[in-house]
Formats: structure tokens, sequence, C-alpha cells
């Protein structure tokens, strides 16, 4: 942990942007995209009275002068999920620390979710699956067979549980999930959609899934002083898969979605995934945003690209954990 924290404020020189998810308790979380409630507040009050939070507006704009960044953090969001709306907000008001909110715009979709969180619960979650899958991915043909697996166990519920993205992958049912998951993100949306309906009619279960913002609470959200909207394309792809011309089109369209919606301009943007090419910075910026946030990990300078800025996840930690290790690191580099 403390390792974590040093990487991330280690550089006094630059300012950090910190990238969030969700803020809730999940069961399941191999992305490490929740932080709890409590959690969240921890980390708001100790981030709030060590440092000073900006908007991304404000941070950017240090960028481009020669003002120090030394001690600034912006807080951000990525994908619109209503708990952003209903767990976080209320706890950013509490402490008057800004943030800026990336949304994708398919909460206005009649499928108001991501493929992501239904093939957690369909393959990590579903008691009983099928023994063996045939699914048609792009061109190519997809089979496994689970074996005993698809019975899922106490066993094996539990390593999911206490799985995270880069640990091995315990049992089949993790290993058909991280293959489906790096099967399907690179696909156009389209295809996206027809690889889950093929999985939902193999699995055959009800899911549960965390919903998104509707567009009441997107307008609330943007009305509030603290608060900024950004764009993060309409369906979530992974740009650097896509050719240009599909690229400005999501890039574009969930900007002029967002602005109809919330009567303001929207400045700023965030890449899905983090994933961009050789031309998406270059689309970005001559669509007249100010800057776009990826995912790869880094500290904001003068000298940085403003439409790459990097982002560092902030994982499921506690406040005192978080205030312990940031002051064993300034001790050890003192």
């Amino acid at each position: 942990m403390a390792s974590f924290l040093k990487k991330i404020f280690g550089n006094k020189r630059g300012a950090i942007i910190l990238m969030y998810h969700r803020i809730a308790s999940a069961h399941i979380d191999p992305w490490d995209l929740c932080v709890s409630p409590e959690h969240f507040d921890e980390q708001v009050r100790y981030i709030r009275d060590t440092f000073q939070v900006v908007t991304m507006r404000e941070l950017t704009e240090r960028a481009r002068t020669n003002e120090s960044l030394r001690k600034y953090i912006a807080i951000t969001f990525d994908d619109g999920y209503r708990d952003n709306f209903t767990a976080a907000k209320p706890v950013l008001e509490k402490y008057s620390v800004p943030a800026t909110f990336y949304l994708t715009t398919r909460f206005l979709a009649e499928k108001k979710s991501f493929w992501w969180d239904e093939l957690e619960q369909v393959i990590l979650a579903t008691p009983t699956l099928p023994e063996k899958i045939n699914l048609h991915i792009g061109r190519e043909d997809f089979t496994s067979d689970l074996g005993a697996a698809h019975i899922l166990s106490d066993t094996a519920e539990k390593e999911i549980r206490e799985w995270h993205y880069g640990h091995p992958l315990y049992n089949a049912r993790l290993k058909l999930f991280y293959e489906l998951w790096a099967a399907i993100r690179p696909l156009a949306i389209n295809e996206q959609q027809r690889v889950m309906h093929q999985l939902h009619g193999w699995a055959n279960t009800a899911l549960s899934l965390p919903t998104l913002m509707d567009e009441a609470q997107v307008q609330e959200l943007s009305q509030t002083s603290l608060f900024e909207i950004g764009a993060h394309t309409v369906n979530h792809p992974a740009l650097g898969h896509l050719p240009p011309e599909e690229q400005r089109y999501e890039i574009q369209e969930s900007r002029s979605v967002l602005q109809s919606i919330i009567h303001k301009p929207i400045t700023g943007f965030a890449y899905p995934y983090g994933s961009l090419n050789e031309h998406t910075p270059g689309i970005t910026q001559k669509l007249g945003f100010d800057y776009a946030v990826s995912t790869r990990e880094g500290h904001v300078t003068h000298s940085g690209n403003l439409y790459d800025l990097p982002r560092y996840q902030v994982k499921n930690i506690g406040g005192e954990e978080l205030r312990a290790a940031i002051q064993s690191w300034q001790q050890n580099n003192s």
C-alpha cells in the first residue's frame, strides 16, 4: 500500500488526477471499480484536509501556465453509474469538494447497463451454467467446457470474491470470464451486443445490474457549482480499435448529447478503458476539447500532453490507511 501511494504522490512537482468509477459495496469486483461509501467518505475528508482539490477545468488551466502544480488534486468519475449521484454526490457536497463526471450517453438507451457488468454476473455469479459454451465472436468461434465448474462451488465463489485483475486465474469460471472479456472488449458496439445476446441465451439467467444516472440526475449534477460534466463516448468502445471516423462519431456525439441536456459547454473528455491510438488525441483536440484523460498512471506536469493526461485509480482503502501510508512515504523521503 505504501508503495502504491508513494507512486501516486511521490512527484511533488506534478498534480494528481484521481479516478473513480463506482461508490458501492460490491460482492464481486474483479476490476477494483468499487469504493465503499464509508471508505469514500474517509478518503474525501483526508484529501480535502491535505491537498488543494480543484476541478479539471482549473487543473488544466494551471497546467497551461507556469503556476505551481504542487499539492493539487482533481477527482474524476467515469461511466456515469447511478451511485455517483446517490452515494458520491452527497459526500462531495458534505466536504465541499469538486469533481468531474465523465458520462457515456448510454443512460438514454433502452438498455441502461454495461456489457462487462452483465458478463460478471453471468459467468461469475450464476449458480449453475451449461457445461459447454459455443459462441461466435467477431470472425472466430469461441468454445469452452466448464466441466464440473458449471456448478459454482463454495470454494470457487470465495476465489471469485477475492480475485482482482492481475492475479492468477484460480478456476475455470475466472478463466472463462477473462477470456470472454478480452475477446469482447475490442469489438464494435453492435457486435458486443450480438455476443451478449448469445451469452444470455446460453446462460438463461436473470440479472440484477447496477444502473446509470438518468437525464434528470445528470441535469441536477450539472447545476451544482462543485461539479463538471465531461464526455465519455456514446457506447464506451475501446477507441484504439476503431477507425478514425467511428472514433470521431463516438467522441463528438456524446458531447453534443450532453450539451443538449445540461445546456453548458463540454470541454473535457475521458478515453474509455484508456484506449487510444495515434489518431485519438488529435481527433479530440480538433473537435475542440480543452483536454482528455486516460487511465495510464503518472503526474500532470507542465510538459505533459493535455490530450493524454494520466490518472490513478483509487481502490477500496480507508482514510486512516491512506493517511498512514502517505505519512510513512513522507518520512522515508524527507
